[in-house]
């Protein structure tokens, strides 16, 4: 069985790259992304627009497809609470996710950490996420104050022998405009951007990794003892 990165890895070392999205000549230009803001809540509209209009990096993730039960892989991501949970029982090791109320869940860490983010958007095919929060990278670095809108572009379908799949993609806009972005970002250097994607493939793995063990294995989470 795979095992994922904690739910939140991902963000916190994509803060390492803010700061390096608009870098030299070499770079491949960023994708840009986009959502539909006027079918969002009135109170983050603004927020994503800021984000979007002025991003310190963009990433992509490459495309997943994976056999699941699509009930069940909503359920994952509507609820990460639900999801950490199960990994763990499963024997994998994931920080806590806390179910704030209204749709909002929460991180927070030993080292002042403190991270949030709302389901602001969910259909068949898409969800869009706003986070914000305070993150430290890696220890000894300073922190970092972000906001990060991450979409999520979701298709079924089927493979050759019928089963049910989901193809999905995750991409992401963030913006920090302290000090301690740059700093970090002059310490890490040029490879900071290529961590971005691998830790929004990290997202991903999450929630597909885990609905395919649970669709491979259908009885392992009610085994005795799990």
């Amino acid at each position: 069985m795979r095992r994922p990165s904690p739910w939140i890895g991902w963000l916190c070392l994509v803060l390492a790259g803010l700061g390096t999205g608009r870098g030299g000549a070499e770079e491949p230009t960023p994708p840009s992304i986009k959502v539909p803001v006027d079918d969002l809540p009135a109170a983050f509209r603004d927020r994503v627009r800021a984000v979007l209009e002025h991003p310190t990096i963009v990433t992509r993730a490459p495309a997943d497809t994976f056999a699941c039960k699509p009930a069940q892989y909503y359920e994952f991501l509507d609820h990460p609470d639900l999801a950490v949970a199960a990994w763990r029982k499963l024997g994998a090791k994931c920080v806590s996710i806390a179910d704030r109320g209204k749709g909002q869940f929460g991180w927070t860490d030993d080292r002042g950490g403190d991270v949030h983010w709302d389901l602001i958007l969910s259909d068949p095919k898409t969800r869009v996420w706003y986070a914000e929060g305070q993150a430290r990278p890696k220890p000894l670095l300073p922190m970092v104050h972000f906001e990060a809108i991450v979409v999520l572009h979701i298709t079924e379908g089927r493979d050759a022998s019928g089963k049910t799949t989901i193809r999905h993609q995750a991409e992401l806009a963030a913006h920090s405009d302290n000090k301690a972005a740059a700093l970090v970002a002059r310490l890490l250097g040029p490879s900071a951007p290529r961590a971005a994607e691998q830790y929004v493939t990290q997202l991903q793995m999450f929630f597909s990794a885990l609905s395919w063990y649970c669709y491979q294995h259908p009885d392992e989470l009610e085994k005795p003892g799990k």
